[in-house]
């Protein structure tokens, strides 16, 4: 008789535990309570072309496409505009910081890959890779125009996807813009 009790609860453990498998804490750590209440420092003016919402800042330079394959910065308007859009120059106080999961899906090539470093052996037989990234809200008295400066690390295997790290965004924005933590 206890048996048959047994059974059922060994299987759900069973069941609960597996669907656990891919659930992996990040490597990193995040800086979600650092962003909020810092500052993001715009060193010169930008203007986002007609017909857009953003720009994106990728090892130093201002673009309107990057590689989603290394980390990059994007500073987005609200609205989409028929005419040029510039972000003035100056102080802007971070608000609301939350994480965004960005996903990819990429052909299935079935290739096995081996990862240099600590010779970790990385299979390629998922098609979803992911990205994480910070959506911080941008306040200041500089415009009436409500900003966003998103940060993302770059596309990787869901098991080595991060969010970017301070020097990687300040690599990504370059001369452009400093984040400054308080």
């Amino acid at each position: 008789m206890k048996i048959r009790r047994v059974y059922p609860i060994l299987l759900a453990v069973l069941v609960l535990t597996a669907c656990q498998a891919g659930l992996m804490a990040r490597p990193g750590g995040t800086l979600f309570r650092e962003l909020a209440g810092a500052e993001f420092i715009l060193h010169r003016d930008i203007t986002i072309t007609p017909g857009r919402v953003r720009v994106i800042f990728q090892e130093g330079v201002l673009a309107h496409a990057a590689s989603e394959y290394q980390p990059h910065c994007e500073l987005e308007v609200q609205h989409i505009m028929e005419e040029p859009q510039t972000v003035p120059s100056g102080r802007y106080r971070i608000g609301k910081v939350r994480g965004v999961t960005h996903y990819v899906m990429r052909p299935d090539d079935k290739l096995m890959l081996a990862a240099l470093g600590d010779l970790t052996l990385a299979s390629d037989s998922s098609s979803e890779w992911y990205m994480y990234a910070y959506h911080m809200t941008l306040d200041s008295d500089l415009t009436q125009n409500a900003l966003t400066l998103i940060c993302g690390g770059a596309y990787n295997y869901p098991f080595n996807a991060d969010y970017p790290g301070m020097q990687a965004m300040q690599d990504a924005l370059g001369d452009y813009a400093t984040l400054k933590l308080h």
